[in-house]
């Protein structure tokens, strides 16, 4: 079963740097709070970083159209973390509830409580 984190944006080096610029200037208005949270100006934050390497499980990451073009899930709201398992995918932690994360530490504590109930399930 693999982990798959879905961005609110687009992939490609303009759409990074306009992003970043955009996280700094008016954080309000960014449409990624998954990338928001985990994400600085130029990489990964470290905290998340360790807290993904400590998961036991393949994990991916993709942007809006990479996502729209290789799943074509257009019923999916984003950013959202998904579980993908034998070509299907289930909404592990939606969208609705990155948002409600005040920050990094929610959002990982967020994913483990969501990993922890799908493991018990």
């Amino acid at each position: 079963m693999k982990l798959l984190f879905v961005y609110n944006a687009n992939e490609g080096l303009f759409n990074a740097v306009t992003d970043s610029i955009h996280k700094v200037f008016s954080p309000s208005t960014y449409e990624c709070r998954l990338c928001y949270y985990t994400h600085g100006l130029a990489r990964m934050r470290k905290p998340w970083k360790r807290f993904l390497e400590s998961l036991d499980r393949p994990i991916a990451f993709c942007h809006r159209n990479e996502f729209w073009r290789d799943y074509d899930r257009h019923d999916i709201e984003l950013p959202s973390i998904l579980v993908e398992a034998d070509g299907k995918l289930e909404i592990l932690v939606p969208r609705a509830e990155i948002e409600k994360c005040d920050d990094l530490d929610a959002l990982i504590n967020r994913v483990s409580t969501a990993l922890g109930q799908l493991t018990t399930a």
